[in-house]
Formats: structure tokens, sequence, C-alpha cells
């Protein structure tokens, strides 16, 4: 584990590297944006080239919506280990731009198995945001982490709103590829402004001292930042699956989806905002417990809804909770260590989460039902939560 004080500015943090940490954020709602402009209509897109049955095409659909975030989770820890060698920025710009060519060539793919191939190798060069969050670790005053973790956080969030209603309509208004060129635009200009606002710092170097193993504490928050993710990034996948049970047309159901996908990323983003504000009044754990148990009590609601306005507005108190879970657990560890190593691993579990969550959703819904898979990921929430309290109480 790197030594917290190599992370911050010795003299204190200036104006300009305050003013950096939200260009950070910026770039980074690049990368959400142009990811979630294709994602929300990617299942559709799947449907329309695969020549598999439905089940087998459900089943391509969770590895290709999630198989990129299952390596991206090896790779984060690796790329923040990468900032002892490399300078930051220098690794965020890379990233940024090799994630905006893939973005690209997937729109000009037909085959499914080629398809994966490329999401795989988006994996590999995946783990970005962990270098933005090392970016505001350096510069950042330590007693304003946790806001600057949650405006990158609502950055992010940002990008998933943004981005589902321009990829619906730009689908049904210019065909499949018009979200592809789109989403290498917004990369390009993201690439732009984090090389001009974004404050350059030299590789952070080692400590000295021993690492220190991780603690169960982090283990069990970086389980709590998986399910959080989950609740977040389950439901595009099987949305037509949902929406089918409304009884909507293709046309209909895009559209509805993007619409959808908006509104409760809306309200992730007023969750997050709020809830982080509370945790300086009522404290990071208690924020942790009341937004993870209101989640999981809203996961189970949605399967008992029975129109499209109920949905939506439960899955919008659900998100608004749960959203908020991801930066204050980061928030609680990086406020204690602050390494890259300790981040990169807690970061990984965004992307562990991304994977699982399509992978589990299609599975699940395809082999079980709804039920099974709500009670599923409310239950996993649950002991997430019991086993990360319990080691934060020894």
């Amino acid at each position: 584990m790197m030594s917290p004080d190599i992370f911050h500015n010795p003299h204190g943090p200036d104006r300009s590297s305050a003013r950096g940490l939200y260009f950070v954020a910026i770039s980074q709602f690049g990368i959400s944006f142009s990811f979630n402009c294709i994602m929300s209509f990617m299942p559709f897109f799947i449907l329309k080239v695969s020549t598999y049955d439905m089940k087998t095409t459900m089943l391509w659909t969770g590895l290709i919506m999630g198989g990129s975030s299952l390596i991206a989770a090896f790779a984060a820890p690796f790329w923040g280990s990468l900032t002892t060698r490399f300078r930051p920025k220098l690794l965020f710009q890379t990233g940024i731009f090799c994630n905006g060519i893939i973005f690209f060539i997937m729109g000009f793919i037909d085959h499914l198995p080629l398809l994966l191939t490329l999401r795989f190798i988006q994996g590999m060069l995946g783990g970005v945001s962990t270098i933005g969050l090392v970016l505001i670790a350096v510069s950042a005053p330590r007693d304003k982490i946790p806001r600057y973790m949650s405006v990158f956080q609502i950055s992010l969030t940002a990008g998933q709103l943004v981005g589902p209603p321009i990829g619906a309509y730009a689908v049904a208004l210019f065909g499949y590829h018009a979200p592809f060129g789109i989403a290498l635009l917004v990369i390009l200009f993201s690439l732009i402004f984090c090389h001009i606002y974004v404050r350059d710092i030299p590789p952070q170097p080692k400590s000295a001292k021993k690492s220190k193993p991780f603690t169960r504490g982090i283990l069990w928050g970086w389980g709590l930042t998986i399910m959080g993710t989950v609740h977040l990034m389950f439901l595009p996948s099987i949305l037509p699956r949902i929406l089918e049970n409304f009884q909507l047309a293709e046309q209909a159901a895009i559209t509805t989806a993007g619409t959808i996908m908006m509104a409760y990323t809306a309200s992730a983003i007023l969750g997050n905002y709020l809830l982080v504000i509370l945790a300086c009044r009522f404290g990071l754990t208690r924020l942790i417990v009341i937004a993870c148990l209101s989640a999981s009590v809203m996961q189970i609601l949605l399967y008992f809804c029975t129109g499209i306005y109920s949905f939506t507005v439960i899955r919008m108190l659900q998100t608004g909770m749960i959203a908020s879970v991801i930066p204050l657990v980061i928030s609680t560890f990086a406020c204690e260590a602050g390494g890259g190593t300790t981040i990169g691993f807690l970061n990984s579990g965004r992307f562990v989460g991304n994977a699982i969550g399509p992978i589990m959703a299609t599975t699940i819904l395809a082999h079980f039902g709804l039920l099974p898979l709500f009670l599923t990921i409310a239950g996993i929430t649950l002991a997430m939560l019991w086993a990360f309290l319990a080691a934060g109480s020894k």
C-alpha cells in the first residue's frame, strides 16, 4: 500500500489543482456517455444481428454487455499500479483514446463472437477511471475526498443519464451505426478537455514501507461496491423482456428503454449528491446502511409493479439510494489509505459489478424468472452489508 502522504500536495491544494479535479470528472463523463450511449440499445442491436435462437442470444447478450467489465476488473488495480512508473495524466489520455477507437469499430460488426472479442479488448484497456480517482486523490484536501469522489461518481452517472436517450433516438432517426460515431466524437472532445485542463503530475513513487495486506473491511467494502454497481447496471440487458411484458412494440420499446434509463439515472445523481452531503452529519457507515437496506427493499418491490410508470418510479427511488454507496465506500478507505493500489482495488468493484449485473440478470431470468433474480440481488446486497459491518466492528 502506498503512503497516504504522497497523494497530496505537501504545500496544500492550490486553486488550479481544485479546478483540475472537475475537469477530470468532465473527461470521465465523456467515457461514461459513450459507453451508455451504446449500451442503451445494445441488447436490441444484438437481437437484430444474431443468428442464434432467443435463449442462446440472451446468453450472448449477457456476455457481450458484461464480459468487458469482468476483464476490466482485473485491469483496474494494474492501472492504479502503473501510476508509480508513468504519468497518471498520460495514462488517462491513452485509455480515453483507445476506448473511443474500440467503440467506433463495434458499430460495423454484425458477428457476435467478434463483437465479444472487441468487448474483451476494451476490457483490457479499461480501468481508466482508476487513474481519474488517483488524480483526484493527489490534489484533493483529505477532508474533502468524499466530496470530490462524489463529483466523480456524479460525472459517471451523468454520462449514464445523457447517453441512453441520445443513443436510443439516434438509432430511431439514423439507424444503428449513428450512435457509434457520436460516441467517438464525444470521446475526442473529452480527450481535448483532459489535455488542456487536467493538471499533469509526476509518477507517484512507491512507499518505502512494506505493503500491508488488505483488511477484511476493505474486502467487504469491495463487495458492497460490486453490489451497488449491480443494482445500477443489471436492468438494461433485460429491459427488452420487461417491456415485452408491458406489450410494447420494438420501436416504442427502444425509446421507452432510453427514457426509463434517463429517469432512474437522474434520480441516482440526485440521491448520490444528497446522501454524500448528509454523510458529513450522520457518518459514512450509517448512510451506507440506510442506502443498502432501502435499495434492497425496492429491488423486490420492482417485481410487483403492474405498469411502466410504477416500475419507473420504484426504479428511480432504488437507484437514488444505492448510487451513493460506491463513493461512500471508496471515501471510507481513501481517507485512511489513499494509495493507488487500494483505490484501484476498490474501483475494480465497479467493473466486477458491471460484468456480474448483465450476466446475472440474463442468466437467472432465462432459467428461473424475474422474482428469483430480484431476490438474489437484494439478498446478496444485505449479506455484503452485514459482513462489512461485522468487519468494521472488530
